[in-house]
């Protein structure tokens, strides 16, 4: 399954330079995720690229962090205000990524994309179509 996450813009730079080796989620995604798309919040809004999770980690936002924070590209009080006060928190760890020479604007596919809270799984939509279309070398 494919997967459209919202991303800040200073983590998106963080995971492309490799820095930021987990993207820390309060939930667990539902299905078997293949990609990640990622998609960028203000002021770029825009879909920057995609990312493959090697595996995801789970426990105690203290346990996480503890494993994670050498790799995590987020600072310790930002991770800790983020988790609040959450019993369990997620680390997909990012293993392959790529960042799009262009960026998509959802926008222009769909005028009512609405950026997603958590994970948006992409099935037959008009974003799933333009993703297909640039998986296939199309771009």
């Amino acid at each position: 399954m494919k997967v459209l996450l919202s991303v800040k813009p200073e983590y998106t730079e963080k995971i492309f330079s490799g820095e930021k080796k987990y993207e820390f989620r309060k939930q667990k995604p539902r299905l078997v995720i293949e990609r990640i798309f990622i998609y960028e919040c203000s002021p770029s809004k825009s879909i920057v690229g995609w990312f493959t999770v090697k595996r995801i980690l789970s426990g105690s936002p203290e346990r996480i962090w503890e494993k994670c924070k050498n790799s995590s590209g987020i600072k310790k009080k930002e991770y800790f205000t983020y988790c609040n006060g959450k019993r369990v928190i997620y680390a997909l760890e990012i293993d392959r990524f790529l960042q799009f020479e262009t960026p998509i604007n959802p926008f222009e596919i769909r005028s009512d994309f609405k950026p997603p809270q958590n994970f948006s799984y992409l099935d037959c939509s008009s974003i799933c179509d333009v993703v297909e279309w640039w998986e296939a070398g199309c771009r």
